[in-house]
């Protein structure tokens, strides 16, 4: 048996090396900013490493006489996660509300933090915890019903939005994580920022079927949507509900060269409550992908164009 014996070069050798390391440099760049979403039912485990120490912890979420509590068990000890003394609870069970659990490092330190949306009395709540290097700690807390993450596939500043509707009009107030710490800072969000006039006109749309079905707002859909996406318009209306908003998250997925958003992605909650029957009621959640569409006769900027529900 002959074997062929292959020589390389060090210039080959170099760029072989160079090429490795470039892809090791995509790799931590791509799961350092890879989010996380659990749908918590009336009792979850999640399985991530929440402390940085290398092994995987689980987090519990129980439901006690419809409350919530969650513990953490790490390798050596449990913790348990604490409201906003001021807030006081991390909010109750209910089965057309159920509590959103993500995981996003928004520290950029391998740790992710916990960013909890639940509800009490049929109103939003938002918690986030930061494993501070002894304990979780609860840095921010609010009522507000919509959630932002934005810059997480660039090289920018990761930001944190928390807004709500207000008027029928989505109000959102930015963040960045500095020194451990929430900072707010100002920024002029437009109408289209993020998709948000279209988000707004979608879920109004929404809230109005079945009866206004025939008046759907083609400015806010993409061109290219398909007729799939389109029919789950026609499956909210024929399952003859009233839709109430509850609360709703959104991140950009995609960025072009220059850092901008291409892609944005908004999950929103409903509670449908049949209209034949008052005490019938569960969850709906719907997905919307949505890209810019340079059209100057269109009031909208980014547009849907995939639409899911679950």
């Amino acid at each position: 048996m002959k074997f062929r014996v292959i020589f390389l070069k060090k210039k080959n050798i170099l760029y072989f090396l160079i090429l490795v390391l470039v892809l090791l440099i995509f790799l931590v760049f791509f799961f350092r900013n890879t989010t996380t979403t659990f749908n918590v039912t009336e009792k979850n485990s999640i399985k991530a490493d929440l402390n940085g120490d290398g092994h995987d912890d689980i987090l519990n979420v129980k439901n006690d006489n419809n409350k919530y509590y969650i513990e953490i068990n790490t390798k050596s000890k449990t913790y348990t996660l604490d409201p906003d003394k001021d807030i006081k609870t991390l909010g109750i069970y209910s089965s057309t509300w159920p509590m959103k659990i993500n995981m996003v490092d928004i520290s950029r330190d391998r740790i992710p933090e916990i960013f909890i949306q639940s509800s009490y009395k049929d109103n939003p709540l938002q918690h986030i915890f930061h494993w501070n290097g002894e304990k979780f700690e609860n840095i921010f807390s609010n009522s507000n019903s919509i959630l932002g993450f934005i810059d997480y596939n660039n090289n920018k500043t990761p930001k944190i939005v928390s807004g709500a509707i207000v008027n029928n009009k989505i109000n959102l107030n930015n963040y960045i994580f500095s020194n451990y710490k929430f900072t707010s800072y100002n920024y002029d969000c437009k109408d289209t920022f993020m998709g948000k006039d279209s988000v707004l006109y979608f879920i109004n749309f929404i809230q109005g079927l079945p009866n206004n079905e025939a008046y759907r707002p083609n400015d806010i859909f993409a061109p290219n949507i398909s007729g799939k996406s389109l029919s789950t318009i026609g499956t909210l209306s024929g399952e003859n509900n009233k839709y109430i908003f509850q609360d709703a998250l959104f991140m950009d997925t995609k960025c072009d060269k220059d850092g901008e958003a291409s892609e944005v992605k908004w999950v929103l909650n409903f509670k449908g409550i049949s209209n034949a029957n008052k005490y019938v009621a569960k969850n709906y959640t719907i997905t919307l992908f949505l890209k810019p569409v340079n059209d100057s006769s269109a009031s909208c900027y980014f547009k849907i164009y995939s639409i899911n529900i679950s």
